[in-house]
């Protein structure tokens, strides 16, 4: 099944707490670099993106923030990630699995901020490796 078979305008829910300091210290984090602030979408398409790596999937706790589902993921490439690894779902449970890994990221990426204070992005961002130059 596929994410475009989803009927309707459709919201996913996030814990608005953790939701909230994850924002707040990445924000925080860029403010000292001199860097425009990430908008909520960008935060949840990152937390997707961690509970998919991580195959991270949580229900979000009471209360939770609503995040509107056609705002994220605009490049569609998460959405095919998720279509392809649950290939046997109805879009519903699609929409379900999304809204799983969304709280699921967000967790680890809580408890990130909660042990150290920052959350450690470096872990799933591969650099190519340089060649030194002769």
């Amino acid at each position: 099944m596929k994410f475009d078979e989803i009927s309707g305008a459709q919201s996913l829910q996030v814990t608005t707490e953790k939701f909230e300091r994850v924002s707040k210290s990445i924000n925080e984090t860029l403010e000292n670099n001199d860097t425009e602030s990430v908008e909520n979408t960008q935060i949840a398409n990152l937390a997707i993106a961690v509970g998919i790596k991580e195959s991270r999937q949580n229900q979000p706790d009471s209360p939770s923030k609503p995040l509107k589902i056609e705002s994220l993921d605009q490049d569609r490439v998460l959405r095919i990630l998720i279509e392809r690894r649950h290939s046997d779902t109805t879009p519903e449970e699609l929409k379900d699995h999304i809204q799983r890994y969304l709280e699921g990221g967000i967790r680890t990426m809580y408890e990130d901020i909660e042990k150290q204070n920052y959350f450690e992005y470096h872990q799933y961002i591969e650099r190519p490796e340089v060649a030194p130059e002769e």
